[in-house]
């Protein structure tokens, strides 16, 4: 039984619901015009119908994690690019959502009031040369004026040849629960890198988890990190009874570490840690998270 449910030049708005509305399995498929799309996805397909090459695929066979089908994104070079203030002219993507050719358009926003704490997926990745693909999710809240970014995570996906389990982690800014929420899967992430030809497989799409909003707010204020960027070390301060230890994963999603907190604070040496984000999440004693944070480290 499949699980329910794209860093990019745009984000499309999605909401993630039950198993048959959001089709995170991609079992289901329908026709349209020339070529398949899966059922509540978008994809750049549409762009097909205007001399474009198609960049969705139904995957069988070994290149489907389970069910009978999985996604297939391919990056193309749009001869006729539809929407060019949104599209890049080499690119690749999937999301639930939509674009109209005629007049170019997209049409985006789903309500979604979650606050899940990963997002996860199984995925292959087969890149052109030095191409990355990535997956990105965004809550987002609508404040009366502008839109408020409640909680964000990314990842980047280099070569996997075969399926592999990925977990994006969200990171919350805001204890306000959110009304939308946006998720892109990009066979090509960064526009310099982006090369025809790059392959990127997804299946078993689901969020997990759940953030409460009583003990982020109660809690993210006795937290300081410092310095912040770090160099050689970085402390983290958790004046937070049931605090126990810290996990620390890097952009990527791959663990960075494990620290106890004693006397309400932990020591980490971020020496042989690469530059960038890394997020860190405090835990209790049962492994369940506090609250999350993040920092950057710059050599």
């Amino acid at each position: 039984m499949k699980k329910s449910v794209i860093l990019s030049a745009f984000f499309i708005w999605v909401v993630l619901g039950s198993r048959a509305q959001s089709n995170g399995g991609f079992e289901n498929w329908t026709s349209q015009n020339t070529y398949e799309n899966p059922d509540y996805w978008e994809t750049l397909n549409i762009a097909s119908t205007i001399s474009n090459p198609v960049s969705a695929f139904k995957a069988t066979g070994i290149d489907k994690h389970s069910g009978n089908y999985a996604l297939k994104i391919k990056t193309i070079f749009f001869s006729n690019n539809p929407v060019p203030n949104l599209l890049w002219d080499t690119m690749g993507y999937a999301f639930l959502g939509k674009i109209n050719v005629s007049p170019p358009s997209t049409k985006m926003g789903t309500p979604y009031t979650g606050r899940p704490e990963k997002l996860e997926f199984w995925a292959k990745y087969i890149p052109v040369g030095a191409d990355v693909g990535g997956a990105t999710v965004v809550l987002q809240k609508w404040n009366g004026t502008n839109t408020d970014t409640i909680a964000d995570g990314y990842l980047v996906i280099d070569t996997t040849m075969t399926y592999t389990f990925f977990q994006v982690n969200l990171f919350y800014y805001s204890t306000v629960l959110p009304d939308t929420l946006v998720i892109t899967f990009a066979s090509s992430l960064k526009k310099a890198n982006a090369r025809v030809g790059s392959t990127l497989y997804i299946d078993d799409v689901a969020l997990t988890g759940w953030v409460g909003v009583d003990e982020h707010n109660n809690f993210e204020e006795k937290v300081k990190v410092f310095p912040n960027p770090a160099k050689e070390s970085v402390t983290i301060s958790a004046k937070i009874k049931e605090a126990d230890n810290i996990q620390v994963v890097d952009a990527s999603g791959k663990p960075a570490g494990g620290y106890k907190i004693q006397n309400d604070k932990t020591d980490i040496n971020t020496s042989q840690f690469a530059e960038g984000f890394y997020l860190y999440e405090i835990r209790d004693k049962k492994n369940k998270i506090l609250t999350t944070g993040k920092f950057n480290v710059v050599k």
